[in-house]
């Protein structure tokens, strides 16, 4: 577990203003040819924000249980991130997760907003991310970013019916 910096502890995140935020960053990406899908994952309210070449989202697990007030409490503060891809099978990792946790600085004023402007950063850069993930030229679904001992590759996300890969220059 990552040790919290000095200065920042947890924050409590209301649910409203979490959702209204996901939602707010899930219509812009749709205003520009992308898409936004909320549903759940077992009892946690999730995100996808789809890429608009349909290859590769990025999935946000919000630590929110459908229908609470606050986001779960502290000892489980973590919104994660991830890039997936979507395949036949169902949605394939092409990355590992990120954790953002739920707090902010002490003095900040809004602290809510601190830990929102944190996670709108994680979000941006894991969905220039899915904007690159190439297609397989095989079979057209997204590659994911491997690595062997003779360095990283991009291999096909629908391998084991797909071996393609890729040099990653």
């Amino acid at each position: 577990m990552k040790a919290r910096r000095a200065g920042e502890r947890f924050v409590e995140v209301p649910a409203d203003r979490l959702l209204a935020h996901l939602r707010g960053i899930g219509a812009a990406i749709a205003g520009k040819g992308g898409k936004l899908v909320e549903g759940r994952a077992g009892r946690e309210v999730v995100f996808d924000l789809g890429a608009p070449h349909g290859r590769a989202m990025v999935r946000v697990y919000t630590s929110l249980a459908g229908g609470a007030q606050t986001a779960r409490a502290c000892g489980e503060d973590a919104v994660r991130v991830v890039v997936v891809a979507g395949t036949p099978e169902g949605t394939r990792p092409l990355e590992d997760s990120q954790k953002v946790l739920r707090t902010a600085p002490r003095a900040a004023e809004d602290r809510v907003g601190a830990f929102l402007a944190r996670l709108t950063d994680t979000l941006r850069a894991a969905y220039r991310r899915a904007l690159d993930v190439p297609a397989c030229p095989d079979c057209g679904r997204a590659m994911a970013r491997r690595t062997s001992a003779h360095g990283p590759f991009f291999g096909c996300s629908g391998y084991p019916a797909c071996r393609a890969t890729r040099r990653i220059p």
